[in-house]
């Protein structure tokens, strides 16, 4: 086998890196290119299925005239509200309730409920009923009668009193009101307190009477909720009002009461005037007050005798040291141990100056030290003596503490007494305070509700009234046309789309050399039926042999310009010597390569190589077939292939290779108009020759034959007799026999038809090619449409290089002949 050579790929087909491996985790291969989206594949995949989208977008827009040829014409009345941030009133009121229910009437929620009660089923069965639209069963309402719709029922003053509570309404009128909530729209002008009011129906005098009436019977039941609610609320107080009285007249009963069996109430613990509710004695008196210095008097008292008790310990740990006891705040403190420490300071100046005057042994200074000496002897006896002076100080600060702990409760023994005498009037007093506050309050609000309960204003008015509509608001056609359109647009886009997402199939070159890692060796496009085109080995059968070799029969067409394409490719694979022996096969039957191993054995043919084209493919063999009208010398063809001998009987060993070996004619390999028509050699004009070996005789064992040592020496012995050996075998997937072959060839080929392999088909192929040691040289991309976009399958045609153009125009005899008229 080979050794990876650098494979080339020829122009125009680009190769990919050699070094890139297949990638058996893609999927279908989307829309995007690296990191950026591929527009040209979008575009080429709608042009692929232009059909759906041109199909869809008609159906969109017959459906969009559909709708407008059998949707009636509705028309729109139109009112707007205003909603005021409070409701009018008489009187001006300040309580709480009217500030919430301002706030409210201020919000967004407050337009929001208006706008969501315009569409309630009760208020517009109200409609129904005062409108009279009941009377015909609804015709007129749902557009069912073509005559005028019923005539309005004689309206009512909006909050009159009525005589008789309203009648329930029907199951007509309940009927009716669900119907006309699906007519009525309320919105809300965004920044404004404006509510716009729509209302459609076929009639537009109809629709223009229901949006008037909808507004009108809206403001009339706020109305009368409002009268409805005030009149509860008059009955409701009027009746707490008497019950408030009667509560009243017990409490000041009971406090006149209680001051006449205990007349020193007021004095004692304070209390309340009765006509008035307000106190006039303060609680307690000066009983409080007293107990309240007497207490502040016990804790400075007792604060002063446990600092004295503090400062006592601090002397009894300092002893007799005079330093400690002076450090004492009481005895630092005390009169006459300031005064000796006066007397002492005096007499240390006095000796200090006298030091600078006189010497230590002088009199004076002698008589001074004996005084300062006597001074301090005094200090120390005086401080020394503080701590007794003390001890009487803190005995007096405890009696006294005493004292006031004694009279402080005394005092609130007092205090209490004098509460306790109290307690049961100001209870008293302040149930009466509270029946008279309550019963002021709602004397206060049966004169406001009795004052507003007849007015006839609401927070919701009419500003502008509904004209007569002249135009139908629905259906809009221009509207209805462009959704069908963009409708049956996106229909089409999303099956097209859906399409590719699930179509698993190679359809550009990009995409083969992504999805398998292997260079595009040639790329063959789609030839028109009628023209030789490659019908697949399954319409074999049916098809003539020169519907197989396009190179000979169409030596002009792109499909035959492809294998010389692929003949180029091949040449540059490595050594002459390394590049002998091809294999051709796929993934899957019925791909073609039995075509393109034919076509390639026709070019190398023609390009001068003696060529031997091996059908290794035992269990469907199909080169007798391409080449059972071909002109032979040797071993002739016949029309059984069971007689016919082949590779099969040159494995068993019943023939030689000469023997099984077919040469083809010269006429029927070189290229139309090269080569004379009664020329019966095997030799091309070029020198070159092409030679078949067929399938021969059905084999019983194929997977045994290919793996014995006939195969090698067939395949060795092909190699030094010709210049080249194609061989053609089985599909990689549905049996054994290719990867039996694979270690006797130099180069593989893999052949994918476009827009029908699946990837992971390919893939699966080279993973087993690539397990058995062999890595195939490149694929070739076969049945490449050419109907749109040829540049983006990479398959190129240009004016100038077609048939008659240049080059395989026409025979060698044919442009001789013409130069011979034109020197005549």
């Amino acid at each position: 086998m080979n050794p990876a050579a650098p494979i080339i790929a020829p122009h125009p087909i680009p190769a990919s890196p050699p070094a890139a491996t297949p990638n058996p985790s893609l999927g279908n291969v989307g829309f995007e290119t690296g990191n950026r989206f591929d527009f040209r594949r979008v575009w080429h995949t709608i042009l692929e299925k232009l059909w759906i989208f041109v199909l869809c977008t008609v159906a969109g827009l017959f459906l969009a005239i559909g709708y407008l040829a059998r949707t009636p014409k509705l028309y729109q009345g139109h009112i707007v509200l205003e909603v005021d941030i409070q409701e009018p009133s008489l009187v001006r009121t300040d309580d709480g309730a009217s500030r919430m229910r301002t706030a409210f009437l201020a919000s967004q929620d407050a337009l929001r409920t208006i706008e969501q009660n315009l569409t309630n089923r009760t208020l517009l069965a109200r409609v129904i009923r005062s409108e009279g639209l009941a009377d015909d069963e609804g015709k007129a309402l749902l557009g069912r009668t073509k005559g005028p719709a019923p005539a309005a029922k004689k309206e009512s003053v909006p909050g009159a009193k009525s005589t008789a509570p309203e009648p329930a309404f029907s199951q007509m009128e309940e009927a009716l009101g669900g119907a006309l909530s699906t007519m009525v729209k309320p919105v809300v002008r965004r920044g404004t307190r404006l509510i716009d009011l729509y209302v459609v129906n076929q009639d537009p005098a109809l629709a223009q009477r229901l949006s008037e009436a909808v507004g009108r019977e809206y403001i009339r039941n706020s109305i009368e909720r409002r009268a409805s609610f005030a009149e509860d609320t008059l009955r409701y107080l009027l009746e707490e009002e008497e019950r408030l009285k009667a509560n009243l007249r017990k409490s000041d009963a009971a406090v006149a009461e209680y001051k006449a069996k205990t007349p020193d109430a007021l004095q004692l613990g304070g209390g309340a005037n009765s006509n008035t509710g307000q106190n006039t004695v303060a609680r307690g008196g000066g009983v409080e007050e007293k107990l309240q210095e007497l207490s502040t008097k016990s804790t400075v008292a007792k604060t002063e005798r446990m600092r004295l008790e503090g400062e006592l310990a601090q002397i009894e740990q300092a002893g007799d040291n005079i330093d400690a006891l002076l450090a004492v705040p009481s005895i630092a403190s005390a009169p006459a141990v300031v005064e000796r420490r006066r007397d002492v300071a005096q007499v240390e100046a006095a000796l200090a100056t006298l030091s600078q005057r006189y010497k230590e042994k002088h009199p004076r200074m002698i008589a001074a030290k004996a005084a300062l000496n006597e001074t301090r002897a005094s200090l120390k006896q005086t401080v020394l003596q503080q701590p007794a002076v003390l001890k009487n100080a803190i005995e007096q600060a405890r009696a006294a503490e005493n004292s006031l702990q004694s009279a402080a409760g005394e005092q609130e023994k007092a205090a209490l007494a004098l509460n306790k005498a109290a307690i049961g009037y100001q209870e008293l007093a302040r149930q009466a305070d509270t029946d008279r506050a309550l019963y002021e309050s709602v004397l206060r609000q049966i004169k406001e509700t009795d004052l507003t309960k007849g007015t006839k204003a609401n927070a919701v008015s009419i500003v502008e009234h509904s004209p007569l509509p002249g135009a139908p608001v629905s259906p809009n056609p221009i509207k209805s046309i462009a959704l069908g359109l963009l409708g049956g647009i996106a229909a089409g886009l999303g099956i097209i789309f859906g399409a590719n997402a699930l179509d698993r199939s190679v359809k550009t070159v990009d995409q083969a050399e992504t999805s398998f890692g292997l260079p595009v060796l040639a790329a063959v496009p789609e030839v028109p039926s009628g023209k030789a085109a490659d019908r697949g080995e399954k319409d074999q059968e049916h098809a003539g042999p020169s519907s197989y070799r396009l190179v000979a029969e169409a030596p002009e067409g792109p499909a035959a310009e492809a294998f010389r394409n692929l003949r180029a490719a091949l040449s540059l694979l490595g050594p002459e010597s390394e590049r002998k022996v091809f294999l051709f096969t796929s993934a899957l039957p019925n791909e073609g390569k039995s075509f393109t191993s034919a076509n390639y054995s026709l070019s190398l043919a023609q390009q001068g190589h003696r060529v031997l084209l091996i059908d290794g493919d035992l269990r469907r063999p199909s080169l007798h077939k391409i080449f059972r009208e071909v002109g032979a010398t040797g071993n002739e063809s016949t029309e059984g292939t069971e007689e016919q001998r082949g590779i099969v009987d040159y494995l068993v060993g019943d023939v030689n290779l000469s023997d099984a070996v077919r040469a083809v004619s010269a006429r029927d390999v070189d290229i139309i108009g090269t080569s004379s028509s009664s020329s019966a050699g095997t030799i091309t004009a070029t020198g070159g020759q092409l030679s078949v070996l067929c399938g021969g005789r059905r084999a019983p064992n194929p997977a045994e034959l290919l793996s014995s040592h006939s195969f090698a020496e067939l395949v060795a012995e092909a190699a030094k007799l010709y210049d080249r050996v194609v061989i053609d075998s089985a599909p990689v997937l549905a049996v054994s026999d290719t990867l039996l072959m694979t270690p006797h060839v130099q180069s593989v080929c893999m052949v994918v038809r476009a827009s029908r392999t699946a990837r992971n088909a390919v893939q699966r192929a080279v993973l087993l090619l690539g397990g058995s040691g062999t890595r195939p040289a490149g694929v070739i991309l076969n049945r490449l449409p050419r109907n749109r976009g040829t540049d983006y399958y990479y398959y190129y045609a240009s004016h100038g290089y077609g048939a008659g153009e240049g080059s395989y125009g026409g025979g060698y005899s044919e442009k001789h002949s013409k130069k011979s008229r034109k020197s005549r």
